[in-house]
This record gives C-alpha cells, sequence and structure tokens, in this order.
C-alpha cells in the first residue's frame, strides 16, 4: 500500500533520558468502522533629625478618644503623650535601574532611661525592605544596639537565554557598642560593629534556548540558576566633633562575601571597607548630612539637606558588581509625634543622652548593604533537549518547552492511538506515570524527559500512529537515543 511522507525530522538530546533521531511521519489509510480516538535604594544613613522636645501646646478638647486619635471640631488628630518618639516619612523616585516612586517610613521611640526602639520600612516597585532597630543602654554613656533586617530587590540578571528581571530576599543582622562622650567633647563616640547578611536563593524557571542552522534547528534549556551570596563584617568607629556645629564619624573594617554555585565550586571576595559621616549645623536651620561608605556590596554615597520638619536627599548605590548602579532622590518630611512643630536646634544641642538615643534606632544602619547580594550561576551551563533536521520536516514545525518537544503538522492532531517501543506497543507511560506523548490543541507533544534512557550509545525505534482531524491516521517514527 503507497505511503506519503509528511515530515521528516532527526532530534538529538544530550541531558535528557534520551535524544531523537531520524524520524518519519506519514499517512495511513483509516481502518474501516474505527472513530477518531478523543507559559534604591535607599538612601544609607538618612540626615539625622533636629531636637524636637515639645513644649506645652494649647489643644482643643476631643469629642472622642481612642488611644493616641482623637476627633474634634477641627478634624482627626493623631498624638502621642510620650515626649520621646519621632516619625518621618520620604517619597522619591529611583533612576538607573526600571526606575518607580518609593516611599520610605522611620521610626523611633525610646522605652524609658534603658530602651529604645526603631523601624525602618520602604516600599517601592523594585525594593521593599522591613529594618528593627533595637537599642538597651545598662549606663547613659554606654549603648548596646541590634538590628535584624529583611530586604527583597528586583533586578535584572543576565542568564546565558538573556536577560530577564528577578526578585530576590535576603535577610541581614548588625550588633554594635557604643561608648558616648560628654558633651563638650571633641571626641563624641567610639563604636563597634558585627554584622552579616544572607540572601536566599530563588526560583527561577527554566528557560528554552533555539539555535538555528542552514541544516539543522536546536533546542536547548537554560536551568537559569543564581548563586547567593552571604556577607560578613566588622568594623570600628569614632566620631568627632572639631567645631560646636559639625560632626565627622569615620569607619573602617573588613567585609568577605562568598558565592556558592551548584557544581561545588565557589567565589569569594575580600575587601577593607570605609565610612565617613558628616554633620554641618548652618544659620538658618539648615543642616546639611553628608556619607560615603565603600564595601564588597557596593559603594554607596548620601547627600542630603533639611530645613526644619523638611529635607532631601541624594543617594547613589553601585551595588555588587554586575549589577545596575541605583541612585534614587527622596523629598521627605519629618514629624514628632506630639503634634508640635520641630523647633530649629544647634548640634551642640543634639548631644544630649535622650537624642542620641533615638538617633541611634531612628537612622537604618549604613554598614547592611541595600541591595541583594546575588549573582547569576555561569557554572549552570545550557543543556541540549533535542536537534532537528530542518530537510526532513515537509509542512510540520517544531518549538519546545523545557520538558516537551512540540510538533505541529499540516493537519490538527486530535489523539494518539498507539505507541510502540522497539517494536513492542507501550501503554505510553513514563516511569513517572505521565504521557510519553499527547496531543493538546491540536499539536504533538514528545515529553523528552519522560522516556526511558536506553543507555549511552543505544537506541530506541519509537512508532506512534496519530489519529489526525481529518480521520486519517499518521505515522510518526523516531529513535530515542541514550546518554
Amino acid at each position: 500500500m503507497p505511503r506519503t511522507p509528511l515530515a521528516r525530522w532527526a532530534l538529538a538530546a544530550l541531558a535528557a533520558p534520551l535524544a531523537i533521531a531520524p524520524c518519519l511521519a506519514q499517512s495511513l489509510p483509516t481502518p474501516a468502522g474505527s472513530p477518531p480516538a478523543t507559559p534604591q535604594a535607599p538612601a544609607d544613613g538618612s540626615p539625622t533629625m533636629p531636637d524636637r522636645r515639645p513644649g506645652q501646646a494649647n489643644q482643643t478638647r476631643p469629642i472622642l478618644q481612642a488611644g493616641d486619635l482623637s476627633l474634634n471640631e477641627s478634624g482627626a488628630q493623631y498624638r502621642s503623650e510620650s515626649r520621646d518618639a519621632r516619625i518621618g516619612a520620604r517619597l522619591g523616585r529611583d533612576w538607573g535601574a526600571g526606575g518607580g516612586t518609593r516611599i520610605d517610613i522611620d521610626y523611633a521611640r525610646l522605652l524609658g532611661d534603658t530602651w529604645a526602639l526603631g523601624a525602618n520600612v520602604s516600599a517601592g516597585t523594585e525594593h521593599q525592605e522591613f529594618m528593627l532597630n533595637g537599642l538597651y543602654s545598662p549606663t547613659k554613656d554606654l549603648h548596646l544596639g541590634l538590628s535584624l533586617g529583611w530586604l527583597r530587590d528586583t533586578d535584572t540578571y543576565r542568564f546565558h537565554s538573556g536577560p530577564d528581571e528577578v526578585a530576590v530576599d535576603q535577610t541581614s543582622a548588625l550588633l554594635r557598642v557604643i561608648k558616648r562622650f560628654d558633651q563638650g567633647s571633641w571626641l563624641t563616640q567610639l563604636n563597634a560593629s558585627a554584622y552579616t547578611a544572607r540572601a536566599r536563593k530563588p526560583d527561577v524557571p527554566d528557560a528554552v534556548m533555539v539555535e538555528e542552522t542552514p541544516t539543522l534547528i536546536r533546542f536547548l534549556v537554560d536551568p537559569r540558576e543564581i548563586a547567593p551570596g552571604r556577607l560578613q563584617g566588622f568594623n570600628l568607629g569614632m566620631g568627632v566633633a572639631p567645631w560646636a556645629n559639625a560632626e565627622f564619624k569615620f569607619t573602617l573594617g573588613r567585609e568577605r562575601v562568598r558565592y556558592r554555585f551548584q557544581d561545588g565550586s565557589g567565589e569569594k571576595d575580600s575587601r577593607t571597607t570605609t565610612g565617613l559621616g558628616y554633620t554641618h549645623a548652618l544659620p538658618g536651620c539648615w543642616q546639611i548630612d553628608g556619607n560615603a561608605n565603600t564595601g564588597v556590596a557596593g559603594d554607596r554615597l548620601s547627600f542630603g539637606v533639611r530645613r526644619g520638619k523638611w529635607n532631601l536627599a541624594l543617594a547613589h548605590d553601585a551595588g555588587a558588581v554586575g549589577m545596575k548602579a541605583r541612585t534614587s532622590l527622596m523629598l521627605g518630611l519629618e514629624v514628632p509625634l506630639d503634634g508640635r512643630t520641630p523647633r530649629c536646634t544647634t548640634l551642640s544641642q543634639r548631644q544630649t543622652a535622650g537624642v542620641r538615643r533615638l538617633d541611634e534606632v531612628y537612622q537604618r544602619p549604613r554598614e547592611l548593604p541595600t541591595r541583594v547580594l546575588a549573582k547569576v550561576d555561569l557554572t549552570a551551563v545550557p543543556v541540549l533537549l533535542a536537534s532537528l533536521d530542518k530537510a526532513g520536516l515537509g509542512g510540520a514545525t517544531v518549538s519546545a518547552t523545557p520538558e516537551a518537544l512540540i510538533i505541529k503538522l499540516p493537519v490538527p492532531a486530535v489523539a494518539v492511538a498507539q505507541v510502540a517501543l522497539n517494536g513492542v506497543l507501550s501503554n505510553n507511560l513514563g516511569s513517572d506515570g505521565r504521557p510519553l506523548i499527547w496531543v493538546q490543541d491540536g499539536s504533538l507533544y514528545l515529553g523528552i524527559r519522560r522516556f526511558p534512557n536506553p543507555g549511552a550509545g543505544a537506541t530506541t525505534p519509537v512508532s506512534v500512529v496519530v489519529v489526525m482531524s481529518d480521520a486519517s491516521l499518521t505515522l510518526v517514527d523516531f529513535n530515542a537515543v541514550g546518554y
């Protein structure tokens, strides 16, 4: 009985359980009576706030009082009875890494003479962060600080198959010891810090790569692995006040970051870190703040200007090697929780123990990275899923997913009628209980990774009878080659 060939293709796979070699699809007569079967960073070292200890204020008697929330003739108000608290909010925009609007909120409160608590929250399109800061003061001039943070950063990673945006989570912790000195001394403080940060490996789906030559189409699967980093560091610092209205803070330390790759290898980078902070109070209630920090997690610069309750900050975060730099401009409004307008203070007035403690838990620790420590794992190389001889395709077209080869014949397929492996009829099920070959949306799917592996260099002939939409039968033959 004559047969008309519809398609011919050659396939080979390397890292899959099989490979497909020359095959032939042909029309068969329909048996009588056989019916057809049935897809930045926040500015590090935010400018410190002026002293906002309030005096007495005239208050309207509230009509309704519920904790710190009151309703009266003037509307709704939020007041804190504590004189030792502050909150600040900044709204800004990132440039250099996709853009987007971001809001930062900082909060601090003194809990008696011994404890202080603060938090830093940042929310944006590409950057979300929460930092909790605590401070214990056994004496007025000795402080122990602890900060715990969570960060999620979205960045573009350049895989073998092309760039793609991936969100990576990271946790961090910092322990600090601070020794303060009396007001009026040129040496304002000595401090030591130890800290760590660890990124979590994200689950990135595989991607299919297509390489085409004049005679072949090759389908490869890119595993797209990201190697998370782990940072460990320490530093020593000091603060000096050469003038009554200016203060410098210096830090010197050492950092090390390690990346582990999927093949068992790794990468390490150690570097000496430096930090410089500068605060200068000017006439007219103006204040200038600047910070510069270097480290294995990237160099960071920030500059801020404030007057009263308003502030403007510009920050640049280079990120780790291979990451795109991120620049942000933030406009901020800081308000004391007692509801009073902050009064202008000099830098010397800010040396009081209470204000210093409030500053420590109000500011985000500048040692902790504002970008995640992650890079593309280039040891996870693409593997060949299948190669196909273009001359034998006939009118068929072929595409692929990471798990299957998709063959679209000139006539839509309806169902798989029969599958034979090495000349023996098969139940068309792989070791996982799923079909080896199936029809979906009129196309024939070959579950490449589901076929049994015949062994390196061995070949298993496969024959498939497919029911077409015109009630004809098509025979598809190919060879599964082991590895």
